[in-house]
């Protein structure tokens, strides 16, 4: 099969070598998993990409500082629950990244309050986003298993 594309028969051939290995497809996307969990880590870390967060209302800073004094400022990351649940799972179709959190749709959504203690209206901070910069990079980790003989 002659097309005219340089390297395009042997990169056919790699692919339906993974299709059929198993073990072969796992490792490209484990390691993508693992890669789109740092990423939105860092969305945590910098308290959103590529927009910042709404910070947080002087009574959610007071009241993490209750007690010994300390707390940060920094939004969903006093405790860091949500950031340390983030997790991968490799599956037969694909990868999956999620939070097992039930306060995850919360935050990142946003909640517009209600009746209650702990029922505040809650602005929207999304964190479960790629940046632009992250589909090429899991297009390149693909393209390293695929280029592997």
């Amino acid at each position: 099969m002659t097309d005219g594309f340089q390297g395009l028969d042997r990169a056919l051939r790699r692919i339906g070598e993974l299709a059929t290995d198993v073990k072969h497809v796992e490792r490209p996307l484990k390691e993508a998993g693992e890669y789109v969990v740092a990423s939105i880590k860092k969305n945590f870390l910098a308290s959103g990409r590529p927009s910042k967060w709404k910070q947080l209302a002087a009574s959610t800073v007071r009241q993490r500082r209750r007690g010994k004094g300390r707390g940060g400022v920094k939004p969903l990351i006093d405790k860091a629950i949500m950031m340390n649940a983030l997790a991968k799972r490799v599956t037969t179709d694909g990868v999956r990244v999620g939070l097992n959190s039930v306060q995850g749709p919360r935050q990142h959504y946003g909640y517009p309050g209600g009746t209650g203690s702990g029922h505040s209206p809650t602005p929207a901070r999304p964190f479960m986003m790629l940046q632009t910069e992250d589909p090429p990079a899991i297009g390149k980790i693909f393209g390293r298993h695929l280029a592997r003989r």
